[in-house]
């Protein structure tokens, strides 16, 4: 019994890893930013970034700095 503790304890900063890979906050605030900038797309256009936006930080949260990443990227691409 001891042994699973040790193991599970052991375990506990791998699976928590991604999501200190990424400032989850700092990411979002900085896209939040660069979408307030983009005063020329329609007003939809923003929302739509801005829920992209939301949807890479809940990745990022929840440890998935993978699908976090390409909807930073996107919101990026978007940008130019």
């Amino acid at each position: 019994m001891k042994r699973i503790a040790i193991l599970a304890l052991a375990l506990v900063p791998l699976a928590t890893a991604p999501a200190l890979a990424m400032d989850c906050g700092s990411m979002l605030e900085t896209h939040s930013d660069m979408i307030s900038k983009m005063t020329k797309a329609s007003a939809e256009k923003r929302a739509a970034l801005r829920r992209m936006a939301m949807s890479g930080y809940d990745n990022c949260v929840a440890g998935d700095t993978f699908n976090a990443e390409k909807f930073f990227k996107m919101i990026e691409n978007s940008s130019k």
